[in-house]
């Protein structure tokens, strides 16, 4: 796991800052990569790398990396899980490797087969290769979008790094506010949608999505690499399918544990982690846990004892983190800061918590359960809520509509008292949120094909917007611990796996199911699973790392008034409001008071 970045200028030209500049942007990422970094001079053209050592420790993984003749030059940050099949497909045709890093392969695999190689590759990553030669740059991310990698492109030259802090260390990168995404984000807690960020002039590559910037022309094109599976007819028995569910998970399991450095496992006592844990005590490897929770006054989180009893079942060496309300405010400025983006969930500072006592036990690789429940219909309440809203005739809203007030933290109604009235009027009643949901359902209704039920479209809904946001989450926690967050169910061939299989093996959709607490997700998983978890695991309903953090806001929601940014951007009234009375208006609180500290950092 790595921390990369890079300049592209066009032919003929120089990029715009000196190498010393180079560097320190890429000290931006000095936490993504402590074990080595690098750089790479070329005519238009520099890259630089923080790495972070984990297949291939030795100097066969250094970066950036070289092709043998010198026409190709890579910076990679990620694992491959098919790294020993593209190797032996490789070693057939005749290609040599030097080293067993897995960043090698990535090289020959382009080497070979250009940027169809993508396509090939089972994993993790954030990739850019230069061609010099036919002068083209050539980045790509992941299907699922576990690693993130953004760009800003401008006046002849593309600039990318894995995360925004790095990008707007450039000395002619400006940060400035992206309005719309400000009051997107107040919504759906999403610092990134789609290719927008929260600052002006700075994008996410998608996942999925590889770009190619030639050098001599100066054209940007965008290529969606990646098309999920549609949803397949139901032609296989339930028995059939879960026998399927294990071997597809048990596979995907062995291949994440695969590493030349310390794996253990996140577990937080619900049904994910805990089959996640049962596998790899099943595969004979040595187990160590971690889970990490708060207390509601004395009362102990119900995650700590279901996650000790699931570590007592598979016999694993366990340890507790807990956050308390000091640990949790220092921590949350800290990392607004840290990372230059406001935190989207409060489990981010329970995740960072405990990545970083981990980390100093001696992991460096965390397998975590992030997917499961946007693949396999997790999210109860969203699911039932979608079926009422299909059965609804009277219920008018479109599908993306629905989505997104369905799960508004702030609602789109609210923001004429949000906002200051400048603010509010740049917004545009928030047209450019209701465009993203109802582009994104159409493309879900799309992908889920003829033999999808109405539900289908909900569900991949959230599995695209959930989930990328999700995994951020674990990745920019993780990472400012040094370590890798590794998601067996986040994997490209497990969500094929999902996506093709019918609903009935996910959801349960009689009316009498959803009118009843009976109602439940994850079916497939439960069954295939079945008497192989600890006692009460397997109905417990949906967990992660939870919080008390509302009574907690008090000690922060100060900075809306000590702030100027959040004095310049939210209204008078409602600022007054919420401070008079946080956790009352928690749901409120919590997204104002990381934009004003965000803000703070970035604007004052």
């Amino acid at each position: 796991m790595c921390g990369l970045l890079g300049i592209a200028a066009l032919r003929g030209r120089r990029p715009s800052v000196a190498i010393r500049e180079v560097e320190r942007m890429r000290a931006a990422l000095q936490r993504r990569g402590p074990d080595g970094s690098g750089t790479w001079e070329h005519e238009n053209v520099v890259f630089a790398h923080q790495r972070l050592a984990v297949i291939g420790s030795s100097e066969d993984g250094e970066q950036p990396m070289a092709s043998a003749d010198g026409r190709f030059h890579l910076v990679y940050n990620g694992e491959l899980y098919n790294d020993r099949e593209l190797r032996a497909e490789l070693s057939a045709t005749g290609v040599l490797f030097r080293g067993s890093c897995d960043t090698e392969t990535v090289l020959r695999a382009f080497e070979a087969w250009g940027a169809q190689a993508f396509e090939r590759f089972r994993g993790m990553f954030a990739i850019a290769v230069y061609d010099s030669v036919e002068h083209v740059l050539h980045v790509a991310r992941d299907p699922l979008g576990i690693k993130p990698l953004y760009y800003h492109h401008a006046s002849g030259e593309f600039v990318f790094a894995s995360e925004p802090r790095a990008l707007l260390a450039h000395p002619h990168i400006e940060a400035r506010p992206n309005v719309p995404m400000l009051s997107a984000y107040l919504t759906s807690m999403r610092s990134v949608l789609g290719e927008n960020t929260l600052f002006a002039g700075v994008f996410a590559v998608r996942p999925g999505e590889s770009l190619r910037f030639d050098a001599t022309s100066g054209i940007l094109t965008h290529t969606d690499y990646y098309t999920p599976a549609p949803v397949a007819a139901d032609e296989q028995t339930a028995r059939d399918a879960e026998a399927a569910m294990r071997a597809a998970l048990e596979d995907s399991v062995e291949r994440h544990l695969r590493a030349d450095v310390p794996v253990c496992s996140l577990l937080s006592g619900g049904i994910d982690s805990s089959i996640l844990c049962r596998i790899v005590a099943d595969l004979g490897v040595e187990l160590n846990t971690w889970c990490a929770g708060g207390y509601d006054g004395d009362e102990e989180g119900e995650d700590f004892a279901f996650a000790r009893a699931m570590a007592d079942e598979v016999g694993a060496a366990h340890r507790e983190i807990v956050v308390d309300s000091q640990r949790f405010l220092r921590d949350w400025e800290w990392m607004v800061a840290e990372l230059g983006m406001p935190l989207c969930t409060p489990n981010e500072v329970a995740i960072h918590a405990v990545s970083r006592d981990l980390r100093d036990a001696g992991y460096v690789v965390a397998l975590s359960g992030e997917g499961a429940d946007e693949l396999f219909a997790g999210y109860e309440h969203a699911m039932v809520a979608a079926l009422d809203f299909l059965r609804s005739p009277d219920d008018v809203r479109s599908s993306g509509a629905f989505q997104l007030e369905a799960a508004a933290w702030i609602p789109t109604s609210l923001k004429q008292h949000v906002f200051a009235p400048d603010v509010f009027a740049a917004c545009e009643n928030d047209d450019f949120l209701y465009r993203y949901y109802d582009e994104l359902f159409a493309r879900c209704k799309r992908e889920a094909g003829p033999h999808a039920t109405a539900l289908d479209p909900h569900l991949r809904f959230l599995r695209h917007n959930n989930l990328t946001g999700l995994l951020q989450r674990l990745d920019s926690s993780s990472m400012l611990a040094s370590v890798e967050g590794r998601t067996p169910f986040s994997d490209v061939r497990i969500a094929e796996f999902a996506d093709r299989l019918p609903m009935a093996f996910k959801f349960d959709t009689s009316p009498g199911a959803t009118e009843v607490a009976g109602a439940r997700g994850k079916t497939i998983l439960r069954r295939a699973w079945s008497g192989r978890l600890a006692n009460g695991i397997q109905t417990r309903p949906k967990q992660s790392f939870p919080l008390p953090f509302s009574g907690w806001l008090g000690e922060r929601v100060g900075v809306l008034q000590s702030s100027s940014f959040a004095n310049a951007f939210f209204g008078a009234d409602v600022r007054r409001e919420v401070m008079e009375a946080p956790t009352q208006y928690s749901q409120v609180a919590w997204p104002m008071i990381n934009l004003a500290l965000w803000g703070e950092h970035w604007f004052a």
